[in-house]
């Protein structure tokens, strides 16, 4: 695949960051989750097929996409959606990792005559109060600012020896300042609203309404999608392609884009000759 070109999109009244890959008749629109930037969608893009418009949006409060107010709910991610599906033109495939499957799944409930298909990667529609407590404190012991690079990568890679693009899709979620300090593109105020508006209700109807072509992808080594969920949306909804990805957690497309990408390709080559909204 050929490197991403940046660009701004204007849509909606405000200004989404996009990574854009290729060209074709066919889009992708990829929605990242909370605290993510486009970047994590390289890996994925990878793998997949020439010939084809791929893009990767900052959503709002991430990276640097900017929007008027603090609305960070489900309904106000809804809407940039739309204005940035408008925008692109055409119907694209839309496919979202955790936060941004939970958007995915509510454009193609609600407005399904603007999508191809839809991929629900890791999310479940249920509410869940404590996810929202572990993440909301995991947000707030974070370090909001590192005085170089190298401080940087030694705490996010603390674990393992990162590869070059590891430390590119890291710095894609941080602001560097003229000192060599770096601090966040997100704020914390913007991922514990997030979260926390956005955890605290649940989506079964919305799930329960996809008629589109679309497929869920859950990660068998998931902490965001406990089993039982994944087998309820299976029941409460069986015309969704399931694929359950065995032994690997939640973070799909950085773990695991070689067989994403497998997915992918076979979900949509299947969802050609689908009947169009």
């Amino acid at each position: 695949m050929s490197a991403a070109v940046e660009s701004f999109i204007e849509a909606g009244g405000s200004r989404f960051r996009a990574l854009t890959w290729g060209s074709g008749d066919e889009t992708v629109l990829f929605l990242h989750g909370l605290s993510a930037v486009a970047e994590v969608w390289i890996p994925t893009v990878d793998h997949l097929a020439a010939g084809r418009r791929y893009v990767a949006i900052d959503q709002r409060g991430h990276g640097q996409t900017t929007v008027e107010g603090d609305d960070y709910s489900a309904d106000a991610m809804v809407a940039d959606t739309e204005a940035v599906v408008r925008s692109l033109g055409g119907n694209p495939h839309l496919v979202g990792h955790s936060m941004g499957a939970r958007i995915a799944m509510l454009v193609a409930s609600r407005r399904p005559e603007q999508l191809r298909s839809v991929t629900v990667v890791d999310i479940g529609p249920d509410k869940w109060q404590s996810n929202i407590d572990s993440t909301r404190a995991g947000v707030e012991r974070r370090p909001e600012r590192f005085a170089s690079r190298d401080e940087l990568f030694a705490f996010a890679f603390r674990n393992r020896e990162p590869t070059e693009l590891d430390r590119r899709i890291m710095l894609a979620r941080f602001a560097e300042h003229p000192d060599g300090s770096l601090t966040w593109h997100a704020s914390r105020e913007a991922l514990v609203r997030c979260v926390t508006g956005q955890r605290s209700r649940n989506y079964w109807s919305d799930w329960r309404n996809l008629s589109l072509p679309a497929l869920f992808i859950h990660g068998g080594a998931s902490n965001e999608v406990p089993t039982r969920i994944a087998q309820k949306m299976r029941h409460e909804n069986p015309a969704v392609g399931f694929e359950r990805f065995e032994g690997i957690g939640h973070n799909i497309p950085l773990i695991a884009p070689e067989q994403l990408a497998r997915s992918l390709e076979r979900f949509w080559r299947s969802a050609a000759g689908a009947r169009s909204y």
